[in-house]
């Protein structure tokens, strides 16, 4: 007798393209990513003279400069895990990456400054408990040797460019009494190429500053221009200068304070400059 036979039929689920799940990683990534939550972080600058404030109309020390560059916000946490601070733009103080912060008010021995002043940095950090404050003093190399007819706010102040040095002035100070002053333009120097194609630079001269137990709830940052100058002769009756020359000895000095080898040194030391005020 014939034998009669069952068809099975097997219905199987359409197998999904890899794209998809490329798709889903991407989303599940960006999802992470965005749930991140950020604070914003404010850090205030001050100038000062052995703990007091100096402004351009002080009396027997007078400021007669202090603008300078901020880049590289870090803070770190109780492991010593790094936190980069995403500056935030604002067409005029900040871009992407660096910040200029201007204490001279263009009054009086200020002369040579501007009445524009932006004594603090603004961004953004993920969330957490922090107990130290990182930066530097400088422009990063990119921004640092890029045409600065092209450059947005903050890096096309003419004032704070070194044309020939094919770089930026990371940091303008000065100070005045009756008889005599001194001032510092603090930029890389030695460097090879021109600009848009420099290659590198012997002396970078960017300082690293690093604040241990700051808190930009509580605290500010002070500029001591008492400590950038201490050894140098404001009694002589020479107004002085240094220029970041390694061939100019008056640069010894104020190197050192900054925590920057200086000539054929081959090591830096911590500076001494930029504090944390209580």
């Amino acid at each position: 007798m014939p034998t009669s036979m069952t068809m099975t039929t097997y219905r199987t689920r359409p197998a999904k393209h890899p794209a998809s799940y490329l798709l889903l990683a991407i989303f599940l990534i960006c999802l992470s990513a965005c749930s991140a939550k950020r604070i914003p972080v404010h850090v205030d600058f001050e100038a000062s003279w052995a703990g007091q404030a100096l402004r351009c109309e002080g009396a027997d020390m007078a400021l007669t400069d202090l603008r300078f560059f901020v880049s590289n916000v870090i803070l770190l946490d109780a492991n010593g895990v790094q936190h980069n601070v995403t500056l935030t733009p604002d067409e005029r103080w900040q871009q992407d990456g660096v910040a200029l912060i201007d204490l001279e008010s263009g009054n009086k021995a200020c002369s040579n400054g501007t009445a524009d002043m932006n004594p603090s940095i603004k961004g953004t950090v993920v969330a957490g408990e922090f107990v130290a404050l990182k930066f530097s003093v400088g422009v990063p190399f990119e921004l640092n040797h890029a045409n600065p007819l092209l450059a947005q706010p903050p890096l096309d102040r003419a004032a704070m460019h070194w044309h020939w040095r094919s770089g930026y002035k990371f940091l303008r100070a000065g100070v005045s009494n009756a008889t005599d002053g001194f001032w510092i333009h603090l930029g890389s120097t030695g460097c090879e190429g021109t600009i848009q194609n420099i290659t590198g630079c012997h002396f970078p001269n960017r300082v690293s500053v690093e604040l241990p137990g700051f808190s930009a709830d509580t605290n500010t940052i002070t500029v001591d221009l008492a400590e950038l100058f201490t050894g140098v002769d404001l009694d002589d009756g020479v107004r002085d200068d240094c220029s970041s020359s390694p061939a100019e000895s008056t640069c010894a000095r104020p190197f050192e304070s900054l925590g920057l080898a200086f000539k054929g040194e081959t090591h830096q030391r911590a500076q001494r400059v930029f504090q944390r005020r209580h």
